[in-house]
């Protein structure tokens, strides 16, 4: 009789993806002026991350059920963030595809890519809803995320892979 492999990263994947989303929103409240999502989007980071390494919790209806909780706990006009998590997902699913996973350069370079049209789908959004925007905090932001994609990248590589070999060779 074969063992079943218990493989908890998926779960672990969706655990993180919440506490990423939901976290910025409760911390507003409880730390007031730290404010780490004003330099880098971690939401978009993870989400383009598992989205694009094809953890298989990770469909359209999640991501945009996610999204409407998010704007309802932010104020967002609802459905923004679910059409920016949404637009994300579909380009990481779609450069999964091509395989631009060959180097990670090309997957960085992918990333950027993808953040680029988000931010422009979402500035839009808030001109077209006449929502005053700073667009020089959206540049940044952009800036800041797509430099430190490499970052989280080895940081959640090596996790996931070390988890991975731990639950393998625990079953051995």
């Amino acid at each position: 009789m074969a063992k079943v492999k218990k493989n908890y990263n998926d779960l672990l994947s969706v655990l993180i993806v919440l506490i990423v989303t939901l976290a910025p929103s409760i911390s507003l409240e409880a730390f007031g002026d730290i404010q780490l999502n004003k330099y880098f989007n971690l939401e978009f980071i993870i989400i383009y991350f598992f989205s694009f390494n094809r953890f298989k919790y990770f469909r359209a209806i999640s991501l945009f059920v996610l999204g409407i909780i998010v704007d309802s706990l932010i104020g967002n006009y609802l459905g923004i963030s679910s059409i920016a998590f949404l637009i994300l997902y579909k380009i990481a699913i779609y450069q999964n595809t091509i395989q631009v996973r060959s180097i990670f350069i090309s997957e960085w370079i992918a990333f950027g890519l993808a953040i680029f049209v988000v931010y422009v789908v979402v500035l839009s959004m808030f001109y077209f809803t006449d929502v005053k925007t700073d667009i020089q905090a959206f540049v940044l932001n952009f800036i800041g995320s797509f430099l430190s994609y490499p970052i989280f990248w080895i940081i959640l590589k090596y996790s996931f892979l070390r988890l991975e070999r731990f639950s393998n060779d625990k079953d051995e």
